[in-house]
């Protein structure tokens, strides 16, 4: 689907549900970070909307527009195409981010908010995230979701995925635009976000900071902890879809 001049990959489940899910995946990583297992499952009550972000997986790499409002904007494209006009939305990492910035800015268009493991990027915490290209993160994601999945990644595989998200980081504006992203907790102070919230973080997370400010400032917000680190979502799906099927 083509998408403010990008190509964009795009995969619906069980698109007859009354209900739409979208959920957003973060840098590092692509849609089958909730395809083989969350999206499987939550489909068979809920039609879900799963995409790649731009530069990453199938979508077509940008040299620009890597900050939230971009994000966000493509995120609406894609809602506007689907003809889908108010979703539960779900984003982990730094889709959580692109998540929280459009409850923020068009919370019209969201029912349920569900945020995995999302960073703020204005503490210590995330530094690393900020800084740039993550080897040691990308491998151990790699590496759980081969677990989870039963697939083993090909060394072809992982190094295409090294040198893409290596790309972003040294030939696109992505590190500049992660900059540009600084305040949004502080909008989120200042504009309490009204929608029901599910906070879902590991309890070997390094957001920790992040985790409990969302849960103080969104009104309607819940905050749980479950077994793994800041890869939770391929390493314990099945507690995921446990917290996101009771919320919903």
């Amino acid at each position: 689907m083509r998408i403010n001049n990008n190509n964009f990959n795009i995969l619906e489940l069980n698109e007859n549900a009354a209900k739409t899910v979208v959920m957003i995946h973060g840098i590092f990583t692509n849609l089958s970070v909730y395809y083989f297992s969350i999206a499987q499952e939550l489909a068979k009550q809920y039609h879900i909307v799963l995409y790649d972000l731009k530069g990453h997986g199938l979508s077509e790499t940008s040299y620009s527009g890597y900050d939230l409002q971009s994000m966000s904007d493509d995120l609406l494209g894609i809602l506007h195409e689907l003809n889908l006009h108010k979703v539960h939305l779900t984003g982990y990492s730094y889709g959580g981010l692109i998540a929280l910035h459009t409850a923020v800015s068009y919370p019209e268009m969201i029912d349920k908010l569900i945020i995995i493991e999302t960073p703020n990027l204005n503490d210590g915490q995330s530094r690393p995230l900020l800084e740039g290209y993550n080897e040691r993160f990308l491998n151990q994601y790699l590496k759980s979701l081969s677990r989870s999945t039963c697939l083993m990644q090909s060394q072809r595989k992982i190094k295409k995925t090294h040198q893409q998200v290596q790309f972003l980081f040294e030939h696109t504006t992505l590190k500049t635009d992660l900059y540009r992203n600084l305040d949004l907790f502080d909008k989120i102070k200042e504009n309490s976000i009204e929608n029901e919230t599910l906070l879902l973080y590991a309890t070997q997370t390094e957001c920790n900071n992040a985790a409990e400010f969302l849960h103080q400032h969104i009104k309607k917000a819940s905050l749980h902890y479950g077994e793994g680190d800041h890869s939770i979502p391929v390493q314990n799906p099945k507690w995921i879809v446990d917290k996101i099927t009771k919320f919903l």
